[in-house]
């Protein structure tokens, strides 16, 4: 194992209301991951007015075989969804073990995990499997 992976992370995987038939609204579902890897990074931002600072994320998380992609996580019974994740855009990663789930309702909301939690919380912007490399197999996401 890479001793880079040394860090607990908690998912927020969100089922979209127009993926879920049984629902009108988001459900949220968290799932704790260890030994992985983190890494929050500051970097400057050149804009056509300027630069700013911005925090520039990734985690990776070793090959899981509770992993789906998510259009067969969606597909899942209610049960065995919430043994498995998955990841997509809009999803949020927090560093640590967070106990909290996402309601929708103040102040439980997903906007409201991601203020709680900043700067050691980001949502998911980018995602790649990395499973089918020779080595070191992974799932990157950054935000």
């Amino acid at each position: 194992m890479n001793p880079n992976y040394n860090q607990t992370i908690t998912v927020y995987n969100c089922l979209r209301a127009g993926d879920n038939p049984d629902s009108t609204k988001d459900i949220w579902y968290r799932t704790v991951l260890t030994s992985c890897f983190y890494k929050n990074e500051l970097v400057r931002v050149d804009l056509d007015k300027g630069s700013r600072m911005s925090n520039v994320y990734t985690a990776r998380i070793p090959e899981h075989e509770d992993y789906r992609p998510y259009h067969e996580w969606c597909a899942l019974s209610e049960d065995k969804r919430s043994k498995c994740f998955t990841f997509n855009l809009g999803d949020i990663v927090v560093l640590g073990e967070c106990k909290g789930d996402i309601t929708g309702k103040s102040p439980d909301t997903a906007s409201e995990m991601l203020q709680h939690y900043k700067p050691d919380a980001f949502k998911v912007t980018a995602f790649s499997d990395n499973t089918s490399h020779i080595a070191g197999k992974h799932y990157r996401v950054g935000g």
